[in-house]
C-alpha cells in the first residue's frame, strides 16, 4: 500500500470553463428591421460551437497573451504532480531503503510518477434557439427566445511511461529467477566464508560483501512483495542502484562466483497509474469527458423600437413584364444611402436545472455549463445601412450588464487543481459586463438574395468576487485569474430574405403579397485572435429560419 499523503493548502484556483464567455441568443442574425403591427415573427436558431484551442496568457511559460495554445495545453506537465500535495510521505518512504539499495536520497525534484498527460480536449456548444416576436405598433415590438442547450467536453489522455520511480517489482518478487539466482550466489558466498579457505583481510571483506549483499537484495524483494515503489533504470537513484549492485557482481567474479543481471524496470506501467491513481481515489478529481443533455437554457424577454426605416420597401417587387417597360414604383426609393435604425432592450433570466443548481458539476472542471445562473440586462443598438440596391450593411452592438449574485465556488491548489481536498465557500460574483458587436457588410443579387462577410467582437473585464462568510488567508479574486476575454470572429453568411423582398403594405393596383414570405441565413465563422488567457478560439456554425404569422 502507498503512504497517505499531507492534505492541501487551499490556494484558490477557478474553475476551468468558469469564465467561458456568455453565449446568448440575441445578436444572431437580427437587423434593424422590426415585424409590423399584427405580424408574429416565429424563430428557430441552430447553433452550433466548437473549439480545441484557446487563446492563452502564461508569461512563466513564455506564453504571450493571445497566443493559440491547445486547450489541453493548459494542464500541461505531469498530471501526478499536481494530483496532490508534494508526495514527502512517498519520497521519504523510498528513501528509508535509500542506504541499503546503495543511492543517495531522492528529492521532489527527481521524483516522478511517469507523466499521465491530456492529450487531446475538445469542447463543443450545441443549442436550438425558439424565439416568437410581436408587432404591437408598427415601430414597437415584444418578444422572447428559449433557448435549448447541449454541451460536452472529449478529454483524451496519454500515458507518458517516462518515470523515475514504478510500483512494477515483479522481477524481484519471491522465486523470480534474480532473488532466486542472488540467494544461491549469497549461499555459495557462505559456503566460501565457512570453509576456512579465506582468512585475513580477504575474510573481512568477504563478510562485509556477503552483509552488504544481502540487505541490498532482501530490502529490493522486500519492496517488491510490498508493492512499494523502485526506482526505474533511467533515474538517478536507479543508476545508482545499478552501479553499486554491479560492484557487488564484480567482487563476486572475484572470488570464482556470479551473480545474476540487475535489471530494473525501464517504464513505469498502466498498472502503476492503476496502483497511484485509481487505488488512491484520485481518478474522481481528473477532467473527464462531461455532457450536459439538452435542457431549457436562460430564457430572453425583450422590447425593440424601431427610430428610422429608410429601407423597408412599401411596394412589391415588381413582375417581368413590369420591370422590363421600368414601371417599378418602387425603384426610385432604392437609390442612394439609407438607414434602418432600431433599439432595444432584453431581460436574461437566471434558470436552474431540475435540482435547483447552478448548470454544471462544480466537481469536474472540464464541464461547461449550459448557463451561468444570473440575471442580465442587455441594451442593443441595430443599425442597416443600404447602398443603393446592390450594397447593405447590417450591424449590432450590444451591451449586457450581469448582475451581481452569489455562488458556492470550488477552490483547490492553483498547481494542483485535482486535490484529494475540495474547500467551497459562499461567494458574491460579478461576473463582468460585456460588449458584443456585429457586423455584416453583403452584396444584394436582389431584393431577396445577399452574401457577405460577418465580423463579430467581444470583450469580457475580469470577474470579481467576495466571500460572504469570512475566510482568512485566502484572496476571493484569485478565482478570477484569467478571467477577462476579448475575441475576435471573421466568416461569411448568406441571407435569403423573401419577407424584405415582399412583406409590404401599400399595394400597386393588382399586385399581391408574396406568399409563405420567410427569412433563411446561413452563418460561418472563426476565431481569428484573442486575448485573456482562457478565450475560446472558437468556430461558429449558425442557421436561422424567420417567418412571419398574421395575428391581427
Amino acid at each position: 500500500m502507498l503512504p497517505s499523503t499531507r492534505r492541501a493548502l487551499p490556494i484558490l484556483l477557478a474553475h476551468v470553463f468558469a469564465a467561458a464567455a456568455p453565449i446568448h441568443l440575441a445578436g444572431q442574425f437580427s437587423d434593424a428591421r422590426l415585424p409590423k403591427q399584427g405580424k408574429l415573427w416565429l424563430t428557430i436558431t441552430p447553433t452550433l460551437l466548437n473549439w480545441n484551442e484557446q487563446f492563452a496568457l502564461d508569461s512563466s511559460a513564455g506564453i504571450a497573451d493571445g497566443e493559440r495554445e491547445p486547450l489541453a495545453a493548459h494542464f500541461d506537465g505531469p498530471l501526478a504532480r499536481r494530483m496532490f500535495p508534494p508526495p514527502f510521505a512517498l519520497i521519504q518512504e523510498l528513501n528509508d531503503d535509500a542506504e541499503a539499495l546503495g543511492f543517495e536520497p531522492v528529492t521532489e525534484d527527481d521524483f516522478s510518477f511517469g507523466g499521465l498527460d491530456f492529450s487531446a480536449m475538445r469542447a463543443q456548444i450545441r443549442r436550438l434557439g425558439l424565439g416568437v416576436e410581436l408587432g404591437v405598433l408598427d415601430w414597437v415590438s415584444v418578444g422572447a427566445r428559449a433557448p435549448f442547450t447541449l454541451t460536452d467536453m472529449t478529454v483524451g489522455f496519454a500515458f507518458d511511461s517516462t518515470a523515475t520511480v514504478t510500483g512494477d517489482g515483479a522481477a524481484f518478487a519471491s522465486g523470480a529467477p534474480f532473488l532466486r539466482g542472488a540467494r544461491s550466489a549469497l549461499d555459495d558466498l557462505g559456503s566460501l566464508i565457512d570453509g576456512g579457505s579465506l582468512t585475513g583481510t580477504a575474510l573481512e571483506e568477504a563478510i562485509a560483501l556477503r552483509s552488504a549483499t544481502q540487505d541490498f537484495v532482501n530490502t529490493l524483494g522486500q519492496r517488491a512483495a510490498a508493492g512499494a515503489l523502485i526506482p526505474t533504470a533511467s533515474s538517478v537513484a536507479g543508476t545508482q542502484m545499478a552501479q553499486r549492485f554491479s560492484d557487488f557482481a564484480a567482487a563476486f567474479d572475484a572470488l570464482g562466483l556470479t551473480l545474476p543481471e540487475l535489471s530494473l524496470p525501464e517504464f513505469a506501467t498502466e498498472e502503476d497509474y492503476d496502483t497511484l491513481f485509481l487505488s488512491q481515489g484520485f481518478a474522481d478529481r481528473l477532467p473527464r469527458d462531461s455532457r450536459n443533455e439538452l435542457d431549457l437554457g436562460e430564457v430572453e424577454v425583450f422590447l425593440r423600437v424601431n427610430l428610422i426605416d429608410g429601407i423597408t420597401r412599401r411596394t412589391p417587387i415588381p413582375g417581368p413584364a413590369a420591370a422590363a417597360t421600368g414601371s417599378d414604383p418602387g425603384a426610385g426609393s432604392e437609390r442612394g444611402i439609407r438607414l434602418r435604425t432600431s433599439v432595444g432592450g432584453l431581460l436574461r433570466l437566471p434558470m436552474r436545472n431540475r435540482n435547483l443548481t447552478i448548470f454544471g458539476d462544480p466537481s469536474n472542471s472540464a464541464d461547461i455549463p449550459i448557463g451561468d445562473g444570473q440575471t442580465d440586462i442587455e441594451l442593443a443598438l441595430y443599425q442597416d445601412i443600404a447602398f443603393g440596391s446592390l450594397f447593405m450593411v447590417r450591424a449590432s452592438a450590444r451591451y449586457g450588464i450581469q448582475q451581481p449574485d452569489e455562488a458556492v465556488i470550488r477552490f483547490t491548489p492553483p498547481d494542483r487543481p485535482y486535490g484529494q481536498e475540495d474547500l467551497v465557500a459562499l461567494m458574491r460574483r460579478d461576473l463582468g459586463d460585456y460588449l458584443a458587436v456585429l457586423v455584416r457588410p453583403s452584396l444584394r443579387f436582389n431584393a431577396a438574395l445577399s452574401v457577405g462577410l460577418e465580423y463579430d467582437y467581444f470583450r469580457l473585464p475580469a470577474p470579481t468576487y467576495q466571500f460572504v462568510g469570512p475566510i482568512e488567508g485566502l484572496d476571493p479574486n484569485t478565482v478570477a485569474e484569467e478571467g477577462a476575454q476579448t475575441r475576435h470572429r471573421l466568416g461569411v453568411g448568406l441571407l435569403i430574405d423573401i419577407s424584405e423582398a415582399g412583406g409590404v403594405e401599400e399595394l400597386i393596383q393588382g399586385a399581391k403579397p408574396v406568399r409563405g414570405a420567410y427569412q433563411f441565413g446561413i452563418s460561418l465563422r472563426r476565431a481569428i485572435s484573442g486575448s485573456g488567457g482562457r478565450t475560446p478560439a472558437s468556430f461558429r456554425y449558425a442557421a436561422e429560419l424567420r417567418f412571419p404569422i398574421s395575428i391581427f
